[in-house]
């Protein structure tokens, strides 16, 4: 993994917690006990989705993102292709931490603007930086845009 796919890598792993650290703090100001319940729903998600998805990439002793990767590697699933459940729960994880903070966040246009924009952030240095840098070829994303790119 080259040392740029690393660095943007690592950084959308912490522009997303930065944003979701944002859902929560706007949440704390309406609700301690529902911002605690956001993180643990947090929790749960990135554990689902290191499970489902992380643990069965055969790159993940290389992972660019490099905490999930290390985590991915206590479980031991074999690489493969990833089922239509496993795609799901990555869809319905990430649905649901990028959609349920709506509901609170824009009572601050600030708080959401900056949720949003860092978010894109993210997901653009994941698909200029670390998805060119990946070998995973069983990632779903990947086959897309290698598909893309020989068309």
């Amino acid at each position: 993994m080259t040392l740029s796919a690393r660095f943007h890598g690592v950084m959308s792993v912490v522009l997303a917690g930065i944003a979701v650290a944002i859902a929560v703090w706007m949440l704390a100001q309406i609700a301690w006990g529902w911002a605690v319940g956001f993180v643990l729903l947090g929790i749960a998600g990135m554990g689902m989705i290191i499970y489902a998805y992380c643990a069965k990439c055969p790159c993940k002793t290389c992972c660019a993102h490099v905490l999930p990767g290390k985590i991915a590697t206590r479980f031991s699933r074999k690489p493969g292709p990833y089922s239509i459940t496993e795609q799901a729960a990555v869809v319905v994880v990430l649905l649901l931490l990028l959609g349920l903070p709506q509901l609170w966040l824009w009572r601050s246009a600030a708080a959401g603007i900056t949720f949003w924009v860092l978010n894109a952030i993210a997901v653009t240095q994941i698909l200029i930086f670390v998805c060119h840098a990946c070998p995973n070829t069983y990632c779903p994303v990947g086959k897309v845009r290698k598909a893309k790119v020989t068309a």
